[in-house]
């Protein structure tokens, strides 16, 4: 077989090859970008998804960001729908990534960070611990110390096994070396709700849900080491002294693995010039949620960290 021939050929083609797809890169993007979010539109997730589609086109070459929601299996079967469209650029994940992480270190699911490319990190999701508005404790230091003295255990809401408010408390009692009966609700709303009519004794869901009904909630503590925009009054877990593990959703950006690096460059800078926009800034403010401005790199590294973090947690939770 005559090898040269063929040798010739292929750099041929491959020079071909790249010469196509950096022109595609230069040329990115030229139609509207598809945003898929794996939840109902209302919840965090989507409202930062709407957010960014606010201010997409000024950082897009005048091409927008349509928000496409696609609700089931914790927001997995969003992104199951974007791993298996073409690695054009066009189709991208927000995640809340933190649900995802978890969900797979406790047992593979049908889609998980290695079936993509990190694009940006936009947002962040924190846990804030609840007590029913009528309840006699007024700090976190306070519901620690009835939770070491109770005789029976006290009752706690979260979000489903495995979820990231559940693991978040698992997260506080097992560095206090505390026990409580978990139970899980359908939902942040429904452990709000919870708290209301006094079925339980406390509740770790977003910080931010606690936003109008001060009345019938009260918020201790957020478990972070800094300040919630939504309640930026309420102390923080570290400022108090309260050790704990944090544990978060990130609001991820991501596109299908086989993106090429051109492409994911610049998804990766116009995205992240998006999430400095003033505009997109002011209305997460209105909304009350954290926002965030990582690019890739720092993405990639925040999912691989927190999978090392919060292993341990996962098997504690069970």
């Amino acid at each position: 077989m005559r090898l040269r021939p063929l040798f010739k050929k292929a750099a041929i083609c491959a020079a071909a090859a790249l010469a196509s797809s950096m022109t595609l890169a230069a040329d990115f993007p030229d139609r509207p970008i598809n945003l898929v979010v794996g939840y109902k539109a209302g919840g965090g997730v989507d409202t930062y998804a709407r957010a960014l589609s606010k201010v997409a086109s000024k950082h897009l070459d005048g091409e927008p960001i349509v928000v496409v929601n696609k609700p089931g299996g914790g927001g997995l079967i969003g992104g199951r729908f974007v791993a298996d469209q073409p690695p054009t650029g066009y189709s991208l994940y927000l995640s809340s990534a933190g649900s995802m992480v978890l969900r797979n270190l406790a047992k593979r699911q049908v889609v998980s960070s290695q079936d993509f490319r990190m694009v940006a990190t936009v947002g962040e999701l924190t846990a804030g611990v609840f007590v029913p508005a009528s309840s006699p404790i007024k700090t976190l230091p306070e519901l620690l110390e009835k939770l070491k003295q109770s005789d029976k255990k006290l009752r706690w809401g979260h979000t489903s096994r495995g979820n990231v408010w559940h693991i978040a408390g698992v997260g506080l009692l097992e560095k206090n070396q505390l026990r409580a009966k978990d139970i899980p609700f359908k939902g942040g709303a429904g452990v709000r709700s919870a708290l209301i009519s006094g079925q339980i004794d406390f509740g770790i869901i977003g910080a931010h849900l606690g936003r109008g009904f001060e009345q019938d909630i009260r918020l201790l503590a957020v478990l972070s080491e800094k300040r919630h925009p939504a309640v930026p009054e309420t102390v923080t877990a570290k400022e108090l002294g309260v050790a704990f593990t944090e544990v978060t959703s990130p609001i991820v950006l991501m596109a299908p693995k086989r993106v090429n690096d051109a492409t994911a460059q610049q998804l990766s800078e116009k995205f992240v010039a998006m999430a400095n926009d003033t505009e997109y800034l002011k209305v997460m403010e209105a909304a009350g949620l954290p926002t965030a401005k990582l690019d890739a790199q720092a993405s990639s590294d925040l999912i691989q960290n927190a999978k090392v973090e919060w292993k341990s947690l996962v098997g504690a939770g069970k």
